[in-house]
């Protein structure tokens, strides 16, 4: 599978809920950061089941995936209503109560890592 393909699918895959296959694209070494702090793949997986509960409306959209070998960059646009509380998203954290606030175009620059057609590295393109 191409690059492009397998950056899209996970996000396709954690959008709809399809959390087992999405948890096939990472790496067993997967890391990345979450409110500044690193995590793994269970944690990562966890914290977008989280989200997802909090805004079952959630979209995720990837957009200019630009490939140079086994790093790649995209746009992570996500948008959706918190009509759900949100449980928490990692241990030791609290659940966050449902604000009814919709997002639209919240975006990120990603920064991401492949290594033998897995998702290796997830990070915030401008760290």
């Amino acid at each position: 599978m191409n690059s492009n393909n397998l950056i899209s699918e996970i996000f396709t895959d954690i959008e709809t809920g399809k959390f087992d296959r999405a948890n096939l694209i990472l790496s067993d070494n997967f890391k990345t950061k979450l409110l500044g702090k690193e995590v793994n793949k269970p944690v990562y997986i966890s914290a977008y089941r989280s989200l997802l509960k909090g805004f079952p409306d959630l979209k995720l959209s990837i957009q200019g995936v630009n490939a140079n070998g086994m790093k790649s960059t995209a746009k992570l646009r996500m948008s959706g209503t918190n009509s759900q509380t949100i449980p928490a998203l990692m241990k030791g954290w609290r659940e966050i109560p449902a604000t009814h606030k919709k997002i639209d175009g919240l975006t990120m620059d990603l920064e991401i890592i492949l290594k033998e057609n897995k998702i290796e590295e997830i990070r915030n393109a401008g760290n």
